[in-house]
């Protein structure tokens, strides 16, 4: 479920300002409550911030470190505001292929990394909010890309 959470350092807010590519991912700072599909409550902190070309959140799990997200963003359609982001986890492991995350409006998808050849199953992470303090998020899987099969969800609404 950690992969989940890393998916989602992530909280929605208002429509990207046309001058600030970073205005919809700033809501995403703060502490969180998550229940997983499981039923496991877990708590994350979010600390964000721009760092020039780059915006970051370093994430803590449970009170422990986490990851650090990177997001850049990229050309998108007029509605929608696209990224590149990366986890970088707090293990040190080997930073993985650059995902893709679209924000249209209250929904934000992020594609799995490229696959192997061979490999036909992909997975996405689907998140819907709700407001500023509340968000559900999917993980579902596909093998042709058009019918998705939701393999586990979370919930996150934010703490005082």
């Amino acid at each position: 479920m950690i992969r989940l959470v890393s998916a989602l350092a992530l909280v929605a807010g208002s429509a990207l300002a046309a001058d600030d590519p970073y205005e919809a991912l700033r809501a995403m700072d703060g502490h969180w409550i998550a229940t997983t599909s499981g039923g496991r409550t877990q708590t994350i902190d979010n600390h964000c911030a721009r760092t020039g070309l780059f915006f970051v959140c370093e994430q803590a799990v449970g009170g422990k470190p986490s990851a650090l997200v990177v997001f850049l963003p990229t050309a998108g359609e007029k509605r929608q505001q696209n990224y590149k982001t990366e986890t970088l986890t707090a293990a040190g492991d080997r930073a993985g292929s650059w995902r893709e995350l679209t924000i249209d409006n209250d929904r934000w998808t992020y594609a799995g990394p490229a696959r192997p050849l061979g490999v036909k199953r992909r997975e996405r992470t689907i998140v819907t909010h709700s407001g500023p303090d509340f968000m559900h998020a999917e993980i579902q899987a596909s093998t042709d890309g058009k019918i998705w099969t939701v393999v586990a969800f979370e919930d996150l609404n934010r703490a005082p």
